[in-house]
């Protein structure tokens, strides 16, 4: 690949000190080329003006309202020039080697297509549970270990164009959470690998501006779970996972004293069926057995019962 250009985007909503770490981070990077392009998402804390004061020669793109995390990222990778592109978080600072990392990881092997960098806290340097692992409690203990993954966090992942130009881009009706599991999807059915790959660091700093309250998240995470079933899977498959996500869903709904939002998220995805049914574009056997594998091996059908209450329940260890 020799030094393909690197288009670094980065999508923001009012956190203006961070957005500008998140940029300086990138410019201190070993590798060049690069170019940078901040989307930001309505944001009403000066956070344009202060990106075009302070960094020129960046592209700015300025929405109007707040387009979520899928509907932010894809103007800026519509407008993306590079043969890869990078996703960060706002909030979120690259090691000064973690382009020239991917960029090597991609030219050493063609079948790659998206790579996920390992995440970890800015304050501590260890894994960040919280917000950028993805991955299985067991997986945890090999986690400088590279492995083929079902899906990515997009705080700090590189994606290569070519994948973008086949697969489109993300779905923007999952406005926030699991737009890159329907991404993977698309790209493993293409052919394209999805690899976790722990070489290349991203910091992420804990922000006190919460983008989801209450039980947001858990309303997101089961309405565009189930959005992607009906969209994406075979229908042996959505048989099989559909109802076992509605249990998992109520469960934790008790459990975090959030039931409203679960029931609003089932009742939003029953009204949403006619499009969903419209929209359905499934994955292929062979990709949804191989999915399988790959859950198996690091995703959720890996989880313990024990470890699964503790952590996405929210029970505390007995004794």
């Amino acid at each position: 690949m020799g030094n393909p250009l690197v288009s670094v985007v980065i999508v923001t909503w009012n956190r203006q000190p961070d957005v500008l770490a998140a940029v300086q981070s990138v410019y201190d990077q070993l590798y060049r080329p690069i170019e940078i392009l901040v989307v930001d998402n309505g944001s009403t804390d000066g956070t344009v003006e202060a990106l075009r004061r302070s960094y020129p020669t960046i592209t700015v793109i300025a929405l109007d309202h707040n387009r979520g995390a899928a509907g932010g990222r894809n103007p800026g990778l519509a407008a993306t020039r590079g043969d890869i592109i990078f996703l960060l978080d706002s909030d979120a600072s690259l090691r000064e080697d973690a382009l020239a990392k991917v960029v090597g990881k991609f030219g050493s092997d063609p079948g790659l297509g998206i790579v996920a960098c390992k995440i970890v806290n800015a304050q501590t340097g260890e894994l960040d549970s919280n917000s950028g692992w993805i991955f299985s409690e067991r997986d945890k203990a090999e986690q400088d270990r590279e492995f083929l993954s079902y899906s990515f966090c997009s705080a700090g992942a590189a994606i290569r164009r070519e994948v973008i130009e086949r697969v489109g881009l993300f779905w923007e009706q999952l406005f926030i959470y699991r737009e890159e599991d329907d991404l993977s999807l698309r790209a493993w059915d293409a052919g394209y690998q999805v690899l976790y790959y722990p070489d290349a660091v991203v910091c992420h700093r804990t922000s006190p501006q919460k983008r989801v309250t209450g039980g947001q998240r858990e309303y997101f995470d089961l309405r565009n779970s189930l959005y992607i079933y009906f969209v994406r899977y075979p229908w042996w498959m959505l048989a099989r996972f559909a109802p076992l996500k509605v249990a998992v869903g109520l469960v934790k709904g008790i459990g975090k004293g959030c039931i409203g939002q679960v029931l609003r998220a089932l009742a939003d995805v029953v009204a949403h069926m006619p499009f969903l049914l419209k929209q359905r574009r499934p994955i292929s056997n062979d990709t949804a057995r191989r999915y399988l594998v790959l859950q198996r091996e690091h995703g959720p059908l890996r989880w313990d019962l024990a470890s699964w209450l503790r952590v996405k329940v929210g029970l505390r260890q007995q004794g």
